[in-house]
């Protein structure tokens, strides 16, 4: 590779030797700059793709799942050329149905941007794992929408909890009971000289706390930085091409 072009010139007896070497300096470096920038993105690319195979592992070996809703939400942003080489970026980490997994990662205490009560599906709501993403059926503004009103009939507060229970049943209602909703199911009489009323009521939605702690559960930061150790060998593997 050479950094200088070279010509001569005769004048007289003698030689003269000039170089002509901006130009060719420039498109010189302008090819290593662009070699530079093809390799570190390629490099900086498979480091993420790393940290994304060590932090699905992670959280394989660390979390109960139920199926591969989670695994398939974490997600790798490969990174564009650029010869700034600062501006080289890629990025990994989890998608929004699986934002539950940034909470995991920072832990700490979890408290609603309004001050209010924090609206906190129950594992029925998940489909039988705290990992799962909630059913739509379950959502909060799905809920809401489908809950039964109590009943406005004169009698005791349990005579109209009934009333309310009865028809949430018949209509397959929400309830909501204190600070939880319920899914009301299986109303009954039972028989006997002292009937009773019986009723199932499985709670989907709990809205008792204002705050939540989480512990600290990090999945992503030990798979990044393991992956980061690595940049250099894949870079000089990707120079090594080119």
């Amino acid at each position: 590779m050479h950094f200088c072009s070279i010509y001569h010139k005769n004048e007289g007896m003698g030689k003269t030797i000039i170089l002509k070497g901006v130009n060719a300096y420039e498109k010189v470096m302008k090819d290593v700059k662009n070699k530079m920038a093809t390799a570190a993105a390629a490099a900086v690319t498979k480091t993420a793709y790393t940290a994304r195979k060590n932090a699905i592992s992670n959280i394989e070996k660390n979390f109960t799942l139920r199926n591969t809703f989670t695994t398939r939400q974490i997600f790798t942003t490969p990174a564009r050329k650029n010869t700034n080489l600062k501006n080289i970026k890629a990025y990994t980490g989890a998608l929004d149905p699986a934002g539950y997994m940034a909470r995991q990662e920072s832990g700490g205490i979890k408290k609603s941007d309004t001050g209010a009560n924090l609206i906190i599906p129950n594992t029925r709501a998940r489909g039988g794992a705290n990992t799962n993403r909630v059913q739509k059926r379950y959502t909060y503004a799905n809920v809401i929408k489908n809950t039964a009103r109590w009943s406005n009939r004169n009698g005791s507060r349990r005579a109209r909890l009934v009333a309310t229970a009865y028809y949430a049943a018949k209509h397959s209602k929400f309830m909501r009971i204190g600070d939880s909703y319920f899914r009301i199911s299986n109303f009954r009489k039972t028989k006997g000289s002292t009937p009773k009323v019986k009723f199932t009521a499985r709670q989907i939605l709990n809205l008792k706390h204002k705050t939540t702690y989480t512990p600290k559960k990090e999945w992503l930061k030990p798979a990044s930085e393991y992956a980061e150790k690595l940049t250099p060998q894949f870079y000089q593997q990707e120079m090594d091409k080119l």
